[in-house]
């Protein structure tokens, strides 16, 4: 029988103050995508309701993570809501929908807008390899970390309408693997003075297919930050890449929504604190052939070495390695 394809609605996750909230997820067939959509409305005067109170990742700020965690302890997705919607930007070459009435000027503005967190990859040429196959799993849930409405705006006193996160997703079955795992994760470091080789470390043994970055200075991001990106193992360098290019190149591979003023790329996004500038993703991966993915079975060594520029404010860089968990012969 030829594979089958399901939609639905998982759950609907209740907002909780500064807490985490657990759901299970259903089992018993392949994740392809969640589909995750925030609504709410955040309670904040007509004055204060303006795009320089809107803070770094609008709506999704309030969204401090969201895990997704397979048979107890195996984390195979742990991102912020700000580090998904670009993610989503990067991946899908579309600005994600925005919540108009945020900083427009109005008194308690209502957010409403979806992301997708997928499991089969974007860009890849078969993205089914990289699906979720809960069938074998004990449990699978979603675990999501609320943060506070003052996370979407300093001035704003409460929620008019608490957030809600809706949970859907796209599912099939009669297929068979062997799937990897893909995973994300968000490596954060403070940039403490200036330094043309600052290291970040990585874990060795999985599959690589790039990174993603965002720079902050004093919680706005910058694009003056990041001034060039290397990926090495010892002596062998994987890459070596200046920012403006790793920008530039992004746009014209990928076809990204986005429209350069002459001197800089404008923000898509709500809030003053957003700038694509300070956001970079390297895809080692040209073609969407997965085994030029780098392996790092058997490294003894493993890291990133960044030319970066300390801000006026604590300056902090967001990493998020794209990682696969191939399924190895014996």
């Amino acid at each position: 029988m030829a594979q089958q394809v399901r939609r639905r609605n998982q759950k609907t996750i209740a907002y909780s103050t500064g807490n985490k909230v657990s759901e299970d997820l259903s089992r018993g067939m392949v994740y392809r995508e969640l589909h995750l959509r925030l609504s709410g409305a955040l309670t904040a005067t007509t004055a204060n309701n303006v795009y320089a109170n809107i803070l770094r990742g609008d709506e999704w700020a309030v969204v401090k993570k969201i895990e997704i965690i397979a048979n107890g302890t195996q984390t195979i997705k742990s991102l912020s809501g700000a580090t998904l919607r670009w993610l989503n930007f990067f991946w899908y070459g579309r600005t994600p929908r925005v919540s108009i009435l945020l900083g427009a000027g109005g008194a308690n503005p209502t957010f409403a807008s979806t992301l997708i967190l997928p499991f089969w990859m974007p860009r890849s040429v078969r993205p089914i390899d990289t699906a979720l196959d809960s069938r074998q799993l004990s449990d699978l849930k979603i675990e999501v970390t609320w943060g506070s409405h003052t996370d979407i705006a300093a001035a704003a006193t409460g929620f008019t309408t608490a957030p809600t996160l809706r949970v859907d997703s796209i599912e099939s079955f009669n297929i068979e693997g062997p799937f990897a795992m893909w995973r994300l994760w968000e490596i954060e470091k403070t940039v403490t003075a200036t330094n043309s080789q600052f290291q970040v470390q990585l874990p060795v043994g999985g599959m690589y297919r790039g990174f993603y970055m965002n720079t902050t200075d004093a919680a706005v991001e910058q694009g003056d930050i990041l001034n060039n990106f290397k990926w090495k193992s010892g002596t062998t360098v994987f890459a070596d890449v200046n920012d403006e290019v790793l920008k530039d190149v992004n746009h014209l591979r990928h076809g990204l929504d986005h429209r350069h003023s002459g001197t800089a790329y404008p923000d898509n996004y709500i809030g003053y604190n957003n700038d694509y500038e300070g956001n970079y993703n390297y895809d080692h991966v040209n073609d969407g052939m997965l085994t030029e993915a780098v392996d790092t079975a058997g490294f003894s060594e493993h890291e990133l070495e960044l030319d970066v520029t300390v801000g006026g404010g604590t300056t902090k860089i967001i990493i998020v390695p794209s990682q696969l968990i191939p399924v190895r012969n014996a």
